[in-house]
């Protein structure tokens, strides 16, 4: 296994020790920058020369999640609880105070846990957690102003050009390294992380595309074979970029056989949404399901089952089926679904006799409700739910408050007058 470390000299070279002491058989590459944002320039060298990327920091990973879609899996070190201990240590050689500091990047909760531990009282100390998007002088110029103020006797960073700065300002400061325990954790999720895209470009991965809005007749027979062609084009150029094998049904339907690694990657994703929308432009509708399995049989079944849910509501949405027989979508929305389309849960099953729902329904609720973080539903809510008409789910919320499954927490007035609209809440949280 060979893994890249990307960010400064000082903790790339203290992370390639660690890597080598808990397993000399790791190759490892160091691409060192001293600065967050200087490190765009090598994470394309990187994840083209070595299998895993280990950050040195969670700024330095973030960062590099926001302008580079890394597809080789990735973590950070994270500042650990003894990575601040061991700078109090300092501080107590130097004979410093330790109620009175300010420290960046690391966790609220871990400094509280210290303090706790060290039976410090927290009278004059300042944190300023990870944020996205704040670079090294913003940290520099916080640092800088509490110790000009009074308020702090030294600085403790997690960011090495941070360190280097403050020292060289004539600041007291501490640098936050990384410590071998946590290196340790990092090498465990990034091999955990390489297994399981190993396993998931083992699995087979099918896509049927399904046009509507195309219709042949005698008057457009030759245009509507060249409309034909563009898109077909077009279908097959995807095919190639994900290396798949296409296979044409009728006029209609194309069935893509790929790999699971290859499809489910976010790439892939915005790659699919953008042939749907180049398709729209022909006036044409794409419609897409996406089926996985640990056979191509599998796979196929569940692509099926995907685009006819997806065809059912005719909103040209685009959702997946794992091998798990577990639902996710629609892709490219912020707020994606996720839920199990069989349960062998018996409080669902039982839930399902009681109201008539079926087990879906009631799954699909429960993700609904879990994405919203209420399980309060009014009638109308609960109708584009489950894509059915508002006099059905007012019926369907009856049966679910007399099984003792759902209890009126509310009524809502509207603005317009007339009947007030009940708000239910579905007492289904049990059931996962």
């Amino acid at each position: 296994m060979k893994i890249g470390v990307i960010g400064p000299h000082s903790s790339c070279r203290m992370i390639e020790r660690s890597l080598r002491d808990i397993d000399d058989s790791l190759s490892v590459n160091c691409y060192e920058k001293e600065q967050v944002n200087a490190c765009a320039d090598v994470i394309e060298v990187c994840e083209n020369e070595c299998d895993a990327i280990l950050f040195t920091g969670c700024a330095i990973e973030s960062y590099a999640e926001e302008i580079y879609e890394i597809k080789k899996p990735h973590t950070s070190v994270e500042k650990s609880a003894l990575s601040v201990s061991r700078a109090f240590l300092e501080m107590q050689k130097q004979q410093m105070e330790l109620d009175a500091f300010s420290i960046d990047i690391v966790e609220h909760q871990v400094i509280e846990d210290l303090l706790d531990a060290f039976h410090i009282l927290a009278k004059n100390i300042y944190s300023s957690s990870f944020c996205p998007g704040v670079e090294e002088q913003e940290y520099v110029d916080w640092h800088i102003q509490l110790q000009r103020e009074g308020k702090v006797n030294v600085a403790l960073t997690s960011l090495v050009w941070v360190y280097n700065t403050l020292r060289e300002k004539g600041y007291p400061a501490i640098y936050l390294g990384p410590t071998r325990a946590m290196v340790r954790r990092a090498l465990e999720k990034l091999q955990n992380e390489c297994a399981l895209q190993k396993a998931e470009y083992a699995q087979s991965a099918v896509e049927i595309f399904q046009l509507t809005g195309y219709e042949r007749t005698e008057e457009n027979y030759y245009s509507s074979l060249i409309e034909k062609a563009d898109v077909e084009k077009e279908i097959i150029r995807y095919t190639k970029r994900i290396q798949g094998s296409i296979f044409s049904f009728g006029w209609q339907e194309y069935v893509v056989f790929s790999t699971v690694g290859a499809i489910k990657s976010k790439t892939n994703q915005h790659r699919l949404l953008q042939l749907q929308r180049q398709i729209r432009e022909e006036g044409l509708c794409l419609n897409v399901g996406i089926g996985m399995g640990v056979t191509a049989h599998q796979a196929e079944m569940h692509a099926r089952h995907a685009l006819n849910y997806s065809l059912k509501y005719k909103k040209q949405e685009i959702y997946y089926i794992d091998a798990a027989e577990t639902m996710h979508g629609p892709i490219g929305e912020e707020f994606q679904l996720e839920y199990q389309l069989i349960s062998s849960d018996p409080g669902l099953q039982e839930i399902s006799k009681a109201t008539g729902l079926s087990n879906s329904s009631i799954l699909k609720i429960i993700a609904i409700a879990e994405v919203r973080q209420s399980y309060v539903f009014d009638a109308h809510q609960l109708a584009e739910c489950l894509n059915i008409t508002v006099r059905s789910a007012r019926r369907i919320m009856n049966r679910i408050i007399e099984a003792g499954y759902g209890k009126i927490c509310a009524k809502e007035s509207t603005a317009a007058g007339g009947r007030p609209k009940a708000l239910v809440e579905m007492l289904f949280q049990k059931v996962k």
